[in-house]
């Protein structure tokens, strides 16, 4: 029956996702990516319908009046295939909390003998998204046999691979990239980070950037600002990041959370705690539920207080022998 082979791929996932310890949540991590890949989209579809991007998918009553549809298909025949890879499809476009109900559809599809090189992209997207890396990068190198040249897949590859700490795949997927899509800013931004990540000259790439562009050669400024945080040149990042802070509404940087990280616990290392206490309040505007950068910014404004207090109680005293020695 479909409910039984259904509720035993959801039993499955369930535990490997709780052995991972790996929330849904982790969706928001890969939204930048998205954002990015699919501006470089492929024109020509898979087969068949295929969206990808929020604009594209159902409203939510249109998505429930089909789904409806879908579950009346399927109890009057629990074998029908394709009604599994529609439901799967819509409950994706639902959004993460629905995700393992539309991997267990698409896999069940699929066990059921269904052929669609989309499933290799909706599935490759939901384990990606739920921290099942190993399962989403053999989706997405399924989906890469049937269409090799689809930028959006291949970038969101070459992300995943860097993600997980494969640093030699990641960079000869970037390769691969540059040399199909040069002068491309995303391409190159990661491709410069994975070279330095492997070890390997990464300079070269940022020189390469700087010359394509005002926006590029921001992007350039923000990897070497990355690359010196991480070599613990505090000295050389912070002047870096701050720079990218003072650009950051006209920058359409995505990771701005992480730049005010890294610049605050720049300042930090570098005992400069005005500085370092603006950029955390800055990244609590961000992300206000960030409760070690809130904790953080409570103890360093405390210091701060207590510094000045001490400085007027010094200053009094000055004042006072001043006083005394007339």
């Amino acid at each position: 029956m479909r409910c039984e082979a259904g509720d035993a791929v959801r039993r499955i996932l369930k535990k490997i996702l709780s052995g991972y310890g790996v929330p849904v949540a982790l969706f928001a991590v890969f939204i930048s990516i998205i954002v990015y890949a699919v501006s470089f989209r492929d024109s020509n579809p898979a087969s068949g319908f295929f969206p990808r991007a929020q604009a594209e998918f159902l409203e939510a009553r249109s998505l429930e009046r089909k789904l409806s549809g879908l579950e009346e298909r399927l109890r009057n025949n629990s074998n029908d295939i394709q009604a599994l890879f529609e439901s799967g499809l819509l409950k994706f476009q639902k959004g993460p909390a629905n995700y393992i109900n539309a991997i267990s559809d698409l896999e069940t599809a699929r066990a059921r003998g269904l052929s669609d090189i989309r499933m290799f992209y909706y599935l490759g997207q939901m384990y990606q998204a739920v921290g099942l890396y190993d399962f989403a990068l053999q989706e997405y190198e399924r989906f890469l046999n049937n269409r090799p040249d689809d930028f959006e897949v291949r970038m969101l590859m070459a992300k995943l691979l860097f993600a997980a700490g494969k640093y030699p795949q990641a960079v000869r997927e970037y390769d691969n990239l540059n040399a199909r899509y040069p002068e491309n800013i995303l391409v190159l931004e990661n491709l410069a980070l994975s070279r330095f990540k492997n070890g390997q000259q990464w300079r070269p790439v940022l020189d390469v950037l700087r010359k394509i562009g005002p926006e590029a050669a921001f992007r350039a400024d923000y990897i070497q600002a990355r690359t010196d945080y991480e070599n613990k040149d505090y000295a050389s990042a912070a002047p870096l990041l701050k720079l990218a802070a003072s650009n950051i509404k006209s920058s359409g940087l995505t990771d701005r959370a992480e730049l005010y990280r890294m610049l605050s616990d720049s300042y930090i290392k570098l005992k400069s705690d005005a500085d370092a206490a603006s950029a955390l309040k800055e990244l609590l505007k961000i992300n206000p539920a960030n409760d070690a950068a809130r904790s953080l910014l409570a103890r360093l404004t405390k210091a701060q207080s207590k510094k000045a207090m001490k400085a007027q109680k010094s200053k009094g005293t000055k004042r006072q022998r001043g006083k005394g020695a007339k």
